[in-house]
């Protein structure tokens, strides 16, 4: 087993390394977190993780990698012959509050430029407000992307014309950009958008990320690649929980008074995925999911949750009858609510594998180091 745990920290261990705090990976820290599973199933969540660690952890040099492609091929498809002319005419939203990933991505971005290009974030539209960049790292509900353009919209652009209306008319383009996009949830936004911002404005938007995690549930084609638990062979302790769960919704759901019943979704159907190409294979994908969803729930149990939205499997919405969002994305300084909370959930008696945190700091050194400057 302990070469899984090696192999495991050889993946993930610049977690808040550039923090210097206790937050940051360790092979110990790995161990202690393993060791609070069934012994028999130890190494198989090892190596079932370190298969979707290989595909779904953004480390900060893969991150430092993917703004420089941004750049370079936004610029190479726009009307200005250089990288900095393009920052001259491009403006990077700055919308979210302190402490969240869009704050920590325009400081990397920040960096980034002016060990690259010499460039100060802080001429970046001085020319012309041609290009506007919202930038995040995951797209998982959508509803601070939806929030944030749509406060972002009904803002001043020029003396005669709002943000809107500027995107309407082409006076200047919106590029969403995104590490990770849920599938699902982002063209649930973009209807969203559509009806409240307008339909022009929608078609004008032009999104670009790095991976998308395709999450329909409805979808009898759908790679369902994040944790969706099949029914057959819960324990008792899932079965209760679920139907706590059940009543919880129902009862915030008759407050809300909504006008149709939500159904559940809880479980997959039998057979789904058509194809398995995120688990190893379809045995391990239930047996994987079976236990995060169990452990998911003890941990509730013991920590006596009281907050609805807060699920096994990761944050939902309150009045969706679910397990939890079941999302498996992580970068080196964020491992968002979404996730199983055996990935980052203090509480209950049990330690995770990634300790959140809220400080981040860049060395320009390493930015050196990755781009040979």
């Amino acid at each position: 087993m302990d070469n899984l745990i090696n192999e495991v920290y050889e993946i993930i261990k610049d977690y808040r390394e550039d923090e210097g705090s206790q937050n940051q990976i360790t092979v110990e820290g790995i161990k202690v977190w393993i060791l609070q599973f069934k012994e028999e199933d130890r190494e198989f969540i090892l190596s079932e993780l370190i298969n979707i660690l290989k595909e779904r952890y953004v480390t900060k040099v893969d991150a430092i990698k993917f703004l420089n492609a941004v750049i370079e091929v936004l610029t190479e498809e726009s009307i200005y012959q250089t990288e900095e002319e393009f920052l001259n005419n491009t403006v990077f939203l700055d919308l979210q509050e302190e402490g969240k990933s869009q704050k920590k991505l325009l400081e990397l971005l920040q960096e980034f430029l002016h060990t690259k290009y010499n460039y100060d974030i802080n001429n970046c539209g001085s020319t012309s407000k041609k290009y506007f960049i919202y930038l995040d790292d995951v797209l998982c509900t959508g509803k601070t992307f939806f929030d944030d353009i749509y406060d972002w919209s009904l803002k001043e652009y020029s003396s005669s014309k709002s943000n809107k209306l500027a995107i309407i008319d082409g006076s200047a383009k919106l590029f969403p950009i995104f590490i990770f996009k849920h599938t699902l949830n982002y063209w649930k936004k973009m209807k969203q958008i559509e009806i409240k911002i307008g339909k022009k404005f929608k078609e004008m938007i032009d999104t670009r990320n790095a991976i998308d995690i395709d999450n329909d549930k409805k979808n009898a084609y759908s790679k369902l690649q994040f944790l969706y638990p099949l029914e057959t062979g819960q324990a008792n302790i899932i079965t209760d929980f679920k139907d706590k769960i059940v009543r919880n919704c129902d009862e915030y759901i008759s407050k809300q008074s909504y006008k149709s019943s939500v159904q559940e979704e809880f479980y997959r159907a039998n057979n789904t995925p058509r194809t398995e190409n995120f688990f190893t294979n379809l045995q391990n994908r239930q047996r994987f999911e079976n236990i995060l969803l169990l452990k998911g729930v003890e941990i509730l149990n013991n920590a006596n949750i009281t907050k609805n939205n807060i699920r096994p499997l990761g944050y939902s919405l309150p009045s969706t009858k679910d397990f939890g969002f079941g999302t498996l994305c992580f970068t080196w300084r964020n491992v968002p609510n979404n996730c199983p909370l055996v990935f980052w959930y203090s509480g209950g008696g049990f330690l995770p594998l990634f300790v959140k945190s809220q400080t981040n700091n860049f060395k320009k050194s390493e930015l050196d180091e990755i781009f040979g400057f």
